[in-house]
Order: C-alpha cells, then structure tokens, then sequence
C-alpha cells in the first residue's frame, strides 16, 4: 500500500503548481482555445509518442545490455507499464514500479534495473538542456524574448543553469561509481549505519545498484546513450509540434518555423519540472511550466494553459490505458504493483529480498 505521507507530499506540491497554473491563465480564454482546438491531431501526435516509447526501450536494452541482452519486445511492455505506473501513482512510483516489473517478468534484479533507470533520467535531463539551449540563439534572434522582463530572463536562465548543474553532478557521481572502486567502496562503507542484521542486505542493493552502473564504465557508452537519446525526444518532440498546429500555433510566428525551436524549450521546461516527485502524472508541474514557456514568447495565457492540458492528455492517456492492458494480460493488479514499488524503496526494512517468497504465498 502506498504510504500516506508519500501520497500527501505528491499531492501537496501538485496542487501548488495546479494553483500557480491556474493563477497565471486566463481560465474563460482557455475554455475557448479547447473548445476551439483540432483534434484531427491527436490521433498521429499519439503516434509519434509511442515512436519515442519504442526508442525508450531501445535505450534501456542497450544500457541493459552489459549485463543480460533482452528482446526489445520483451522490454516495451516493461517501459510501458513504468510510464502506466508514473501516471498513476505518486511521487514517481513508476520508476521503481519498472524495475519491480522487470523482476517479476525476467527474474532479473529490480535494484540494478533501478540503476540503469537512474542514468536513463540523467541522460534525460542532459539531452532536454541541449536542445533548450540550441533553441534560445533563435529565440532570441527572432526577438521572441523580448517580451519577457528582466526578471523573467534571469529566472529562466538560473533555472536553466540549476538543472544543468544538477544533472552534470549526477552523471559524475554516477560514472565515478562505475569505474572508480574507492568511491564506490565509500558509498558502500555507509551501509555499516544501518543494523547488523539489514546490514548485509543493504550492502547486496548497493552491489546490485553499482552493477547496473556498468554501461558507464567505457566513454563511448556516454556518447551511445546520447545518440539513443536524441530519436525520443525528437519523436516526443513531434507530439508537441502536431498539437501546437491544433491551437494554429503554426500561424502565430513568422518564419512559421520559429514553432521548432518554441516546441522545444517547451517540451525542456515541462519535462524538467515533471521530474520533480509530485501528483500522479506530474499534474501541474507539467502544465504550469509547459505554459509559462508559451507565455515567455509572446502566446496567449489562455491558449499556453489550453495547450499545456491538452499536450498532457496526449502524453498520458494513450500510454495509461496500453499499459493497462498489459498489466490485465500478465495478470497483474495495479495494486499488487504499487506494493511491489513501495517495497522496493524500503531498503531499510530489506523488504526487497523477501517479496519473491510472499507472491509465492498469495499465488
């Protein structure tokens, strides 16, 4: 079951984004834009979506791929359930609830799965800057910003620089786990903090997190995660762009290719924010950011809030009901997986070793 405390959390910072979303809208300009938008749309933005999905599993079977080669068919249904699982569940349960899937199915360790998961969201992190960044020379070029105050300059950019620097520091702590064994060891040596008893438990997650970390130990892997990264995000990328033609988005620059570089520093600064812990499927820290971005170049506050709710829809509706499905067809229920998740991010308890011999005792 998942905790209360978890839930509130979640549920506490989604609603302060809902309120900054609906604060900085025009709600009766929104309700117009929605009912005005061409859904004709949606239909191959999902597409293109599940395209990025696809590319997601690839990525995950190479970063996989040094310890055990998978079946990318094997593997879409777990990527799919993960995304499910993030959707509805809080503070990004669908993360841990992919690596407890991947046991579930391939009998391969949740703990090292979760490893690979975590240089999945760095690479993330990284590839969205880059491409915020290759956008804002045309930006600016095109005087898109010059709208925007000062002070919503210097916001966007300490932003920008904050995530920037976290996720850089992520992917060295994470590479000098990989490749440097003293560093590694004095992560490990914190384990002798926790009971005698657990000790040797928490020492085996830790053993199992750093294995997953072995993609990293030769640099031309950095350079293959980064090119496997780049298709899902141009592919996520498309989604963005097709439902922008839905609200004539298209219409608003000159040159009407100036929607690119739009698209992508708002998929950058809706996806960054969403990475934060928060409601189930990121509600409102995804429309929030996702809107000011269109606001910052000039678009409507009631048609940025109309295109923020509706690119959402498209992100996590096709992707949930699939996801369903696969779970009803593996004979799984939501509930058993979100136990399974929680589970897994007990380690201090080492309630991860014994959920094997407890599902054989509920089958």
């Amino acid at each position: 079951m998942i905790k209360p405390r978890s839930f509130i959390f979640g549920l506490m910072v989604g609603l302060v984004f809902i309120a900054l979303f609906f604060l900085t809208v025009d709600e009766k300009e929104m309700g117009e834009a929605l009912a005005d938008a061409e859904l004709k749309y949606l239909a191959p933005a999902a597409a293109f979506y599940f395209g990025a999905v696809f590319f997601r599993t690839l990525r995950w079977r190479y970063l996989l791929s040094p310890l055990r080669v998978f079946a990318a068919l094997r593997l879409f249904p777990v990527v799919v359930v993960g995304y499910m699982a993030n959707n509805l569940l809080p503070v990004r349960l669908g993360e841990l609830a992919r690596s407890y899937y991947l046991r579930r199915r391939e009998d391969f360790s949740a703990s090292t799965a979760l490893a690979t998961i975590a240089v999945e969201r760095v690479y993330d992190g990284i590839t969205l800057l880059l491409m915020a960044l290759a956008a804002v020379p045309f930006l600016l070029g095109y005087d898109l910003l010059d709208g925007a105050s000062s002070s919503q300059r210097w916001s966007w950019a300490l932003l920008g620089a904050l995530a920037a620097a976290v996720f850089v520091a992520a992917i060295i702590v994470l590479t000098m786990l990989a490749i440097k064994p003293g560093f590694a060891r004095t992560i490990y040596n914190l384990s002798r903090i926790f009971p005698s008893k657990l000790r040797p438990k928490v020492q085996k997650l830790i053993s199992l997190f750093i294995e997953g970390l072995m993609v990293l130990r030769k640099p031309r892997r950095h350079l293959g995660l980064f090119l496997w990264s780049l298709p899902i995000w141009l592919f996520e990328g498309a989604l963005y762009l097709l439902i922008a033609y839905s609200f004539g988005l298209h219409q608003v620059f000159e040159p009407a290719w100036l929607l690119v570089p739009v698209v992508l520093l708002v998929m950058a600064a809706s996806n960054l924010a969403s990475s934060i812990p928060s409601s189930p499927g990121s509600i409102g820290t995804f429309e929030f950011p996702a809107a000011a971005a269109l606001v910052l170049v000039g678009v409507g506050q009631g048609v940025a809030g109309a295109y923020a709710i509706l690119v959402h829809v498209a992100l996590l509706l096709p992707v949930t009901v699939l996801g369903l499905v696969f779970l009803w067809v593996g004979h799984v229920s939501l509930g058993r997986l979100a136990r399974g998740s929680e589970a897994l991010s007990e380690t201090s308890k080492a309630r991860v070793e014994h959920m094997t011999s407890q599902e054989a005792q509920e089958s």
